[in-house]
């Protein structure tokens, strides 16, 4: 009994079970038949020399070097890469026309600069709208002064036309309110009504010329528009600007002329000296050669 528990004491006590999973947690490579691990010697010792191609003995990292300074890390043998090619901006590739920008193709260049695009010059401003005979819309900004009176009714002779015209005049002379400011009096010294000399009824339109445009402007306004329903008419007066401009104008186109009115001169263009007001008297030079008509 007594040899018995003198060798159990003389043996070492048993090790514990070994956790393999425990040990790798801890570092610990322990053996499966041995209690504790020793290191070698040779562990404990520090690392051989490197060799001359390496630039010598590298110091332990965190220790305290002996010589003083440590010396520099030893350069590692590699070569620096090859350089990148040059390539193109890809942003100068970048589609920028008119068609790409007008579908919303917004390109980056476009969106991160002010925009660019040349300012469209002002489209001119639309014709006038075309009237009887094709001819342009009265202008009222122009300074013409001979204008044509369209849809005339067809019964009116030249004598009764100018009455309206005397009329229109003596009206705007004596309103208060031109003669305030800068007064231009309304009068015409040329007047033409065309006559068919067959059914002796004037062809519906007037060759008329005031002296001045502003005198122009206010006839426009006065029978511009104007409806002939009180005489029986369905017509509606229109005024625009005549092919030909200025009483000499007139004059010279139609003084060559031969109307064939059997010599009946109320149906030639006439001019007025001095220009008529619907006040003042004045003399009536007939334009023209009156012959007569063909048999």
């Amino acid at each position: 009994m007594a040899a018995t528990s003198a060798s159990r004491l003389d043996q070492p006590p048993a090790a514990p079970p070994f956790d393999v999973s425990v040990a790798y947690a801890r570092g610990q490579l322990y053996s499966t038949k041995a209690r504790h691990l020793t290191l070698p010697p040779s562990c404990l010792l520090p690392p051989p020399p490197l060799p001359a191609a390496c630039g010598g003995p590298l110091a332990p990292v965190g220790c305290a070097y002996s010589g003083g300074t440590p010396p520099a890390f030893p350069p590692f043998p590699w070569s620096p890469p090859p350089p990148l090619p040059a390539t193109r901006c890809g942003i100068a590739e970048i589609d920028e026309s008119p068609k790409a920008e007008a579908e919303d193709n917004f390109s980056p260049r476009s969106v991160l600069t002010p925009w660019r695009r040349a300012t469209p010059t002002p489209a001119s401003p639309p014709p006038l709208p075309l009237v009887v005979g094709g001819k342009r819309a009265f202008d009222p900004t122009s300074d013409k002064t001979s204008l044509m009176i369209c849809n005339i009714p067809n019964s009116f002779v030249k004598r009764r036309f100018m009455a309206i015209l005397d009329q229109h005049c003596a009206q705007e002379n004596n309103n208060p309110e031109w003669r305030a400011v800068g007064f231009v009096r309304s009068e015409y010294d040329f007047l033409y009504l065309p006559i068919d000399f067959r059914t002796k009824y004037n062809k519906g339109y007037a060759f008329v010329n005031m002296t001045t445009a502003t005198a122009a402007r206010r006839l426009h306004a006065f029978l511009h528009g104007h409806s002939w329903a009180a005489i029986g008419s369905g017509k509606v007066c229109e005024v625009v600007h005549a092919d030909i401009q200025g009483v000499d104008a007139l004059s010279g186109h139609f003084s060559g002329s031969r109307f064939p009115c059997g010599g009946n001169k109320e149906f030639l263009p006439v001019r007025f000296g001095p220009p008529r007001d619907g006040h003042r008297k004045s003399v009536e030079r007939v334009i023209g050669r009156a012959v007569a008509r063909p048999r």
